[in-house]
C-alpha cells in the first residue's frame, strides 16, 4: 500500500478508538534521514554488512536452525534501470547468503545515477568491509561465525568492469584463456582446445597486459580473480547463446533460415505446450513472434526442455543435431546429481558443440558467449553445478528493489527509505514442505521413479486400514505406472541418462495424456 492509502486508513482507525500512530512514517518506523554522498560520479549510500550478517545469523539460531558454523556469501554487482523514459539508473552490491535454505539476497551498498560508474570507488567500502569479515568473521551469542566468499556472480560487462578487464569486444577479452581474438565484423574466438588458462597469479601479476586496464579494488581479498569470478550460465548460455540460436533460426543467413511456415508450426507447437508444463516453472511457453520479450526463464525452458520436442522435425537434421549437443551438456551440468559424474562428458560435447557452430553458422558466429561454453564446465568443479552459482535469485531481488521506487524524484532516498521499511523475513531452516506434496491435478501429477519408469498420479486414496494408519504410512494414491519406457533420443547419448523431474513430468503429460482419438491429424508430431 501507498503511504497517503495508509495515512487515510490510520485517520480512520483512530477515530475509531484504536491507538496507533497517525501516519505510515510512524507505524513503519521509516528513516528520517539518508545520509547519501558522492562516489564514481552518482550518489552513493552504504549500508553496513557486518551488522546484515549479524541479524541474519541471529534470526537463524532463534529459528531453531542447525548449528551455523561457516556462512558462505555471494556477490553480485549490476545495473539496474528504473525508468523507461530516462537514464537513470541504480547500481546497487548485493549479497546473498547461500548455504542455507532459504537463500537470503540484501544489498550491501546502492550508487544511482544516469551514467556507469566513472570508477570503482563506489566498491571501497564494500571491499574493506568485506576483508574484515573475511579474516575475523561474525561474533554472535559468544561464538564466532566464519564467513568465506563463494563467488562473484555478474554478467560479463559488469564483470570486466569490476575486474578492471578489457571487455569481451576486445582482442584479450577473454578472463578464462589467454587467447587472442578475431575481428571479423564481431570479435570472435575461433579456438577451442589446447587454451592457454589464465591463473590467479598471472591474473594478478598482469601476465596479459592487453587484458587489463587497471588493478580491481577485488585484488585486495584473498579471492580467486579468475575462478571466483566466474561464468553466469543466465546470461551467457540462456540470454546469449540460446537466444542467438533462435535468431539466427529465424532471422539468419538464408543457409540456417527456417521458413515463415515452419517458424509458424514450431509457435504453434509452443502454444499447445502450455497446459503441459508444470508449476515448477514460473512461465509458461510463448510464441517465437515475442522472442525479443523472452526472458532468461523462458530460455531456459527451451534449451533445457522443450526445445528438444518443438524442434524435432521442423529443424534440419544438422542444426536439430547440433542443437541438441548443447541441451544435453547443459541438462548434465545444471542437474546436482549429474554434474559431477558427467562433466568431462559434458566438456567433450561442449567442445563438439562450438567446433559445429564454425562450420554451420560460419567463424563469425562464434563470438565470446559462443566461446565461453567451451569454459564454462570448469565451474562445476568449484560449485557443484551452474544452478548454484547462477544470476536468478540475484535478478529475482533487482526486480524488487525496482518495484519500491514509485516516482523519479530522489529515487535513492525512497530505496533507502523502503528497505528501512521492511520486516526481518521469516527464517526458514530447511526447504518448506509444501514444495514437496504430491499432486494428482494434471499437469503436475508426473513423476519420474528412480528406477526411470514413469509414473501418473491419478487420485488420492483416503480408505487406508486402521493397520496401516497405526504405522503412520504416507498419504496412498492411484497412480497408473508405465514400465516400458523408451529414450526421446539416442544421440549424443541416451535421454534415460537425464531422468530428472522436470523433464518426465512434462514429457509423460504429452506423451500419455492424451488419447491417440483425440489427436488431430496436425498433432501428429505429439506421437
Amino acid at each position: 500500500m501507498k503511504h497517503n492509502a495508509v495515512d487515510k486508513l490510520l485517520t480512520i482507525l483512530k477515530l475509531a478508538g484504536h491507538k496507533l500512530p497517525a501516519t505510515a512514517r510512524s507505524l513503519l518506523s521509516t528513516v528520517r534521514e539518508v545520509p547519501l554522498s558522492q562516489k564514481s560520479g552518482m550518489d552513493y549510500t552504504y549500508v553496513n554488512i557486518k551488522k546484515q550478517l549479524h541479524a541474519y545469523i541471529e534470526q537463524l539460531e532463534q529459528s531453531g536452525a542447525e548449528d551455523i558454523q561457516q556462512v558462505e556469501i555471494s556477490l553480485n554487482v549490476d545495473g539496474l534501470p528504473l525508468f523507461k523514459s530516462s537514464n537513470v539508473c541504480v547500481w546497487p552490491v548485493l549479497c546473498a547468503i547461500v548455504n542455507v535454505q532459504p537463500v537470503k539476497v540484501f544489498p550491501i551498498a546502492l550508487a544511482c545515477g544516469s551514467t556507469k560508474p566513472s570508477n570503482l570507488d563506489f566498491l571501497h567500502d564494500t571491499v574493506e568491509d568485506l576483508r574484515w569479515v573475511m579474516q575475523n568473521g561474525i561474533a554472535v551469542n559468544n561464538h564466532t561465525i566464519s564467513v568465506v566468499l563463494r563467488c562473484i556472480t555478474r554478467d560479463a560487462p559488469a564483470r570486466a568492469m569490476v575486474k578492471g578487464a578489457k571487455l569481451y569486444s576486445g582482442y584479450a577479452g577473454c578472463d578464462k584463456c589467454t587467447q587472442r581474438g578475431k575481428w571479423l565484423g564481431r570479435m570472435t574466438f575461433p579456438e577451442v582446445e589446447n587454451l592457454e588458462l589464465q591463473t590467479d597469479v598471472s591474473f594478478r601479476n598482469q601476465s596479459q597486459s592487453a587484458h587489463h586496464h587497471h588493478v580491481s579494488p577485488f585484488c585486495e581479498l584473498p579471492v580467486d580473480m579468475v575462478l571466483q569470478f566466474h561464468i553466469d550460465y543466465m546470461h551467457q548460455c540462456c540470454l546469449g547463446v540460446m537466444r542467438k540460436l533462435l535468431l539466427s533460426w529465424l532471422r539468419g543467413k538464408p543457409a540456417v533460415r527456417m521458413s515463415a511456415n515452419n517458424a509458424s508450426e514450431i509457435s504453434r507447437r509452443l502454444i499447445e505446450l502450455r497446459r503441459c508444463v508444470p508449476k515448477l516453472f514460473s512461465r509458461k511457453p510463448r510464441c517465437l513472434l515475442e522472442v525479443d520479450r523472452w526472458k532468461a526463464t523462458e530460455f531456459r525452458l527451451f534449451l533445457l526442455y522443450i526445445g528438444k520436442l518443438v524442434l524435432k522435425g521442423i529443424l534440419r537434421d544438422e542444426l536439430y543435431n547440433n542443437f541438441l549437443i548443447l541441451s544435453v551438456a547443459m541438462s548434465f551440468l545444471v542437474s546436482p546429481s549429474l554434474a559431477r559424474v558427467h562433466r568431462e562428458y559434458a566438456q567433450q560435447l561442449l567442445v563438439c558443440f562450438v567446433s559445429q557452430c564454425r562450420a554451420l553458422y560460419g567463424d563469425e558466429f562464434v563470438t565470446y558467449n559462443v566461446h565461453s561454453l567451451v569454459h564454462i564446465a570448469a565451474e562445476v568443479d568449484r560449485f557443484g553445478s551452474l544452478d548454484n552459482c547462477s544470476a536468478f535469485m540475484f535478478e529475482n531481488y533487482l526486480q524488487q528493489l525496482k518495484r519500491m521506487v514509485r516516482s523519479g524524484r530522489k529515487p535513492l532516498t525512497q530505496l533507502v527509505k523502503r528497505l528501512s521499511e521492511m520486516p526481518p523475513s521469516e527464517v526458514v531452516g530447511h526447504q518448506s514442505t509444501s514444495d514437496l506434496l504430491i499432486s494428482a491435478k494434471a499437469p503436475n501429477n508426473a513423476y519420474i521413479l528412480h528406477n526411470c519408469k514413469c509414473c501418473e498420479v491419478l487420485s488420492c486414496c483416503d480408505n487406508a486400514s486402521d493397520d496401516e494408519a497405526s504405522h503412520q504410512l504416507p498419504d496412498l494414491f492411484t497412480c497408473r505406472v508405465y514400465e516400458n519406457v523408451q529414450p526421446l533420443f539416442t544421440t549424443p547419448c541416451d535421454s534415460r541418462i537425464m531422468e530428472t523431474f522436470v523433464v518426465s513430468s512434462i514429457l509423460t503429460r504429452l506423451l500419455l495424456n492424451f488419447n491417440e482419438a483425440d489427436l488431430e491429424p496436425r498433432q501428429s508430431w505429439w506421437k
